[in-house]
């Protein structure tokens, strides 16, 4: 039986998309161990409050920092979903703007946006999720007229 060059390619092809999807699919899985951890520790914060303290930035008490670990939870947990491709282009815009509806999640990017974005710089999934939040806080301008 004589393989021929387009039999040898074609296995090679295979065997190459199926280590590329192994790959993808452990990425995935080690984005969902780290969001997982993230949240976790978001968690047990908002439920300690007196850790939650000693952890919150200077000049912000317990309970405005529990609030927006609060927030955070919510954005990181959209973030998961947009990393993984669950949540992508006009859906996400959408979702980001029911973020942004709310007055805790506009407090939280107001304090914690540009935290974000350097965290974000260089990758770029995370520079088009930043930005689809930015676009959707700009929309909202009543926070910052107010000061907050």
């Amino acid at each position: 039986m004589k393989i021929t060059n387009a039999a040898i390619l074609a296995v090679a092809a295979v065997g190459a998309l199926h280590l590329a999807q192994r790959e993808r699919h452990q990425r995935q899985q080690n984005e969902v161990a780290v969001a997982r951890i993230q949240v976790d520790r978001l968690t047990h914060l908002a439920a300690h409050p007196d850790l939650a303290a000693l952890w919150a930035p200077p000049g912000m008490d317990a309970e405005e920092y529990v609030k927006l670990l609060d927030a955070n939870h919510q954005i990181c947990a959209l973030s998961l979903r947009h990393k993984l491709g669950i949540t992508r282009g006009e859906q996400l815009r959408f979702v980001a703007e029911k973020v942004m509806e709310r007055e805790v999640g506009r407090r939280y990017w107001k304090r914690f946006g540009s935290f974000r974005a350097e965290e974000a710089a260089g990758d770029k999934p995370s520079e088009e999720f930043t930005e689809a939040l930015q676009d959707a806080y700009l929309a909202h301008p009543e926070i910052q007229l107010a000061g907050v």
